[in-house]
């Protein structure tokens, strides 16, 4: 699986003149002094054959990972001919992660998103540019072997940054919070998530906590806590299955003169089965639905199925 790419040798330039029978042992001997540059997979960097996404994988100092995720998928809140809202939404999601130390991850994540509200009255509203720029930092704090560990915990702070723009319509008026594809907040992150790996069998879980700023039009959102708990089948070295249950919990937001705001709080979950696949060595594939199956929120809240696929890059 590693390549070995030898740097162009050194050659002598003097008056010296060799025999023919001696030159090729010398060339030889020289080469073998030569430094060359290893350019290893990631399997072979991690010393695990898994199939990972982004997020989930093992470190190794240099690892260097790209990630393009799109999204698509409708949602509906509240009450029919009261205040129905239908929320149509599809989202880029361009990630890096890097390295520099076999237990340090660094990470960068920019959405782009196309959003359009249709209100009760049928009236619509579309949004369209970059969402919030979320950056990360994952230490992990325990692997039970440096090389092809099996236990992997770490922890991991961030931040997301309001890079999204505020959206106005032609007549230069604000769009609604849910048409915004920005929140104008600022946001510290924080989380803790465990990796087994157990050769076909691997093992993902992970719990988020988000604590939004004020943002736009003076709106809070309330405290968010997600959650992953995730298996991995590897059916061979190409293909994988994969089941998840992701949970995402809401406390109520705050309008700008304190009155709180119940749409999207709760907790709801979802069913998110995938499949796996990596048509060639560092890159995967993967392609799935996030299937709700339950909402425990104070107002109607009804999402659809949400198509996913990825793609991710080891470089």
């Amino acid at each position: 699986m590693c390549r070995i790419r030898q740097l162009p040798e050194k050659r002598y330039k003097g008056p010296v003149t060799f025999r023919r029978s001696v030159l090729p042992g010398i060339l030889l001997l020289a080469s073998s002094l030569v430094p060359a540059e290893a350019l290893a997979c990631a399997t072979c960097g991690c010393g695990d054959p898994t199939l990972t996404t982004m997020g989930s994988e093992q470190p190794f100092a240099g690892r260097f990972r790209m990630g393009v995720q799109a999204t698509a998928g409708t949602l509906v809140i509240g009450t029919k001919g009261v205040d129905l809202e239908q929320v149509a939404e599809a989202r880029f999601d361009l990630s890096a992660a890097y390295a520099p130390l076999p237990w340090l991850f660094f990470s960068a994540s920019m959405p782009l998103l196309a959003r359009q509200v249709t209100d009760v009255n049928l009236a619509r509203e579309l949004g369209v540019g970059p969402g919030d720029l979320d950056l990360r930092a994952r230490a992990y704090v325990f692997k039970d072997r440096d090389f092809g560990a099996h236990h992997l915990l770490a922890v991991s702070l961030g931040v997301a940054l309001p890079t999204g723009p505020a959206l106005h319509d032609e007549a230069a008026v604000p769009l609604s919070l849910d048409a915004q594809v920005g929140t104008g907040a600022v946001t510290p992150i924080a989380g803790l998530a465990y990796s087994g790996f157990f050769g076909d069998v691997s093992a993902y879980a992970s719990v988020t906590g988000a604590l939004p700023g004020r943002g736009y039009q003076g709106f809070r959102r309330g405290l968010q806590v997600r959650s992953t708990l995730a298996g991995q089948f590897q059916l061979n070295t190409r293909w994988a299955l994969r089941m998840a249950v992701d949970t995402q919990w809401e406390a109520p937001g705050e309008d700008a003169d304190g009155t709180p705001d119940l749409v999207g709080a709760g907790l709801m979950a979802y069913a998110s089965p995938d499949v796996i696949f990596s048509p060639t060595q560092d890159v995967v594939l993967q392609l799935g639905i996030r299937w709700h199956f339950l909402a425990l929120t104070p107002q109607p809240f009804h999402p659809g199925p949400l198509l996913a696929f990825a793609v991710a890059y080891d470089r």
